[in-house]
């Protein structure tokens, strides 16, 4: 008899065990699958929050290439307006002043920065992870730079500035009134071209404004294809978005 109970007692033991150890597995279970529910959702806002930055930053570039072209539409005018020799008018004066205008862009990295300060393998997508890095840190790195020429002696205006510097003057004779929405209206004198027919023939000129207008449509070129790229990017995270709501 009291081998018998002794054998219960074990197997009751044995059963109470194994429901403990059942429950604790459970309780790990449920607790883990806690935290990848947490991760999965903090993973998700990072991926909105990386794919609204980039939305923005491909408004801007587009907007700044809409600027660009419009600039090489009136540098190729100024060129050909130069080769042909016509009369002096006040279009030429815009056409040269305009010819000199350039666009910063100011990529938008803050939830990049968000990312690295977490640590990048907060993305368990290794290829999109590897795909969004490139993006910030090289491509976008890049435009910013435009070509990396910002930080180099020829960019548009530091290689006209001589030129405008030598053929623009201030007309005393001919004023004219600048409004602005903070301050009082001014009064300016009119610039316009001297020494027209040297400005005609100025063949270091002309050479200036053929670099700026072949580079000013590299710098477009490389904006395309980082739009390309970004949407590239974009339609991955929207991809892993969609799989990580299943």
């Amino acid at each position: 008899m009291s081998e018998n109970k002794t054998g219960k007692y074990l197997k009751y033991a044995i059963g109470e065990i194994i429901l403990v150890v059942i429950g604790i597995l459970i309780a790990l279970q449920i607790n883990n699958w806690n935290e990848n529910r947490k991760v999965k959702i903090r993973e998700a806002q990072i991926y909105n929050e990386l794919k609204n930055d980039l939305l923005q930053t491909k408004t801007d570039i587009e907007e700044t290439i809409a600027k660009h072209k419009e600039v090489l539409k009136s540098n190729q005018k100024l060129i050909f307006h130069i080769h042909d020799k016509k009369p002096y008018s006040d279009t030429v004066y815009k056409l040269f002043t305009d010819a000199s205008d350039d666009f910063q862009i100011i990529p938008k990295t803050s939830a990049f920065e968000n990312l690295k300060n977490m640590g990048l393998n907060t993305l368990s997508n290794d290829s999109l992870r590897i795909a969004i890095t490139n993006l910030f840190q090289l491509d976008l790195k890049r435009l910013e730079n435009e070509l990396e020429m910002k930080n180099t002696n020829f960019d548009f205006r530091n290689s006209l500035y001589p030129f405008q510097d030598k053929y623009l003057f201030a007309d005393t004779a001919d004023t004219m009134h600048l409004s602005f929405k903070h301050t009082d209206t001014i009064m300016v004198y009119k610039l316009k071209v001297k020494n027209y027919e040297q400005f005609l023939n100025d063949n270091d000129l002309l050479k200036t404004l053929q670099v700026i207008l072949f580079t000013r449509s590299l710098k477009v070129n490389e904006e395309v294809n980082t739009i390309q790229k970004i949407d590239a990017v974009i339609k991955r995270i929207d991809e892993e978005l969609n799989v990580n709501k299943k």
